[in-house]
């Protein structure tokens, strides 16, 4: 099954997004509107959860288009019905960043993960930004902190990092994003104020940066208006 990802290392909401944004709303499936879940962030209380999402329907009505926010914020929100109606029904399924185990925890083996999933297989746009981009990783079982537990397997054979140009400055967090990778996958490091679009194989950049892609026995870097590919 075919499946459209938008994945970015930083940046949601800012206005070198809307041409990417565009070019996957192209052939999207859905009524054409956009929900924003800002779940990663709920943690940090309410006053960050609704900013994420004031900053992403502003963004949006800047080109017109419909968004909204949909408030899930804890694992019990993602077996309201009327929340998985809502996210199944729209063109792009928006999860900007925050804490990414949280965001896994409250998605997996849910109603609306489903909902979304089906939305997807039929055209609809999976849209990530740092937490909400490393989710749709493959995951590796093991001890909570001992591994890649947050993904959510998504796409089947590729991990994906954000703010890669920045983690490279902060000593112990490029190890930490590569070294606890399921055996076999491939990695692929997204710098800040970058996106990748693709099928969960074939890949184009967009944005200010470039991308570390790492293989078993590859290990190459691309720029913006670059083409890529990691295993199906």
């Amino acid at each position: 099954m075919t499946r459209t990802f938008l994945l970015l290392g930083s940046g949601e909401f800012e206005p070198w997004t809307h041409d990417v944004e565009s070019r996957a709303l192209a052939d999207a499936t859905g009524d054409g509107s956009v929900v924003i879940l800002p779940t990663a962030s709920a943690t940090e209380g309410d006053a960050v959860f609704d900013r994420w999402g004031r900053m992403g329907v502003d963004h949006y009505a800047e080109v017109g288009l419909r968004a909204e926010v949909l408030p899930l914020k804890r694992r019990e929100d993602s077996f309201r019905e009327e929340l998985a109606e809502r996210a199944e029904g729209a063109s792009l399924v928006y999860f900007s960043g925050g804490k990414p185990q949280h965001l896994a925890d409250v998605l997996r083996d849910t109603p609306l993960l489903d909902a979304i999933l089906r939305a997807m297989g039929r055209g609809a746009v999976w849209a990530g930004c740092s937490a909400g981009a490393m989710v749709v990783s493959r995951s590796r079982d093991g001890a909570r902190g001992s591994s890649w537990l947050f993904g959510l397997g998504l796409v089947a054979h590729a991990s994906f990092g954000v703010h890669w140009d920045r983690a490279a400055k902060i000593p112990g967090l490029a190890w930490w994003m590569t070294s606890r990778l399921p055996d076999g996958t491939w990695f692929v490091g997204i710098d800040e104020r970058t996106a990748i679009l693709g099928d969960g194989e074939q890949w184009e950049i967009f944005g200010r940066g470039g991308v570390d892609v790492r293989g078993p026995d590859r290990r190459e870097t691309f720029e913006a208006g670059q083409r890529f590919t990691t295993p199906g």
